[in-house]
C-alpha cells in the first residue's frame, strides 16, 4: 500500500490529464489544418494514456480515481468556447494549448518538489506527464 503523498501525486496527475482531455476535445477540428488536428489527437492520446496509467495505479492501491468536478469541466469548456469564439485559428488555439500545458507543468513540478517521500512509480508517472507537456509545447510552437 502506498502513502498519502503517492496517492495525491497520482490523483493530481489523473486530474490534470483529465482536464487536458476535456480541453483538447473542445478544440479538436475547429480548424481545417490536418497537421494541427493530428498534433492535437496525439496529445489527446497521451493524456488518455497518462490518465489510464495513474488511474490504474490508484485502483491498484485501493483508491478510486477522483475525476474533476462537473463544475471544473464546465468552466474549462466555457473558457475554451469563449476563447475560440472570435478566433479559432491554429495560432490562437496553439497559444491556448501552450498556456494550458504550462499550467500543468507548473502544478505538477511544484507537487513533485514537495513529494520527496513519494515512491518511484507515482513520481515516474508525474515526470512522464511533465515530459509530455513539454513535448506538446514544442509541437504547438510550430503552429504559432
Amino acid at each position: 500500500m502506498i502513502g498519502n503523498v503517492d496517492l495525491d501525486l497520482l490523483e493530481k496527475t489523473y486530474q490534470n490529464a483529465s482536464i487536458g482531455i476535456t480541453a483538447i476535445e473542445e478544440v479538436l477540428n475547429k480548424t481545417p489544418d490536418r497537421d494541427f488536428n493530428n498534433a492535437l489527437y496525439e496529445q489527446l492520446r497521451d493524456y488518455q494514456e497518462l490518465k489510464d496509467k495513474s488511474g490504474n495505479q490508484l485502483q491498484k492501491n485501493g483508491s478510486g480515481a477522483k475525476d474533476n468536478s462537473i463544475y471544473e469541466k464546465a468552466m474549462m469548456k466555457g473558457n475554451v468556447k469563449m476563447n475560440t469564439l472570435m478566433n479559432s485559428s491554429e495560432n490562437h488555439i496553439a497559444q491556448l494549448v501552450i498556456k494550458g500545458s504550462t499550467m500543468g507543468i507548473t502544478q505538477m513540478t511544484k507537487l513533485l518538489n514537495n513529494s520527496e517521500n513519494a515512491d518511484g512509480e507515482s513520481k515516474e508517472i508525474a515526470r512522464e506527464f511533465i515530459k509530455k507537456e513539454e513535448e506538446n509545447i514544442v509541437i504547438m510552437k510550430k503552429f504559432l
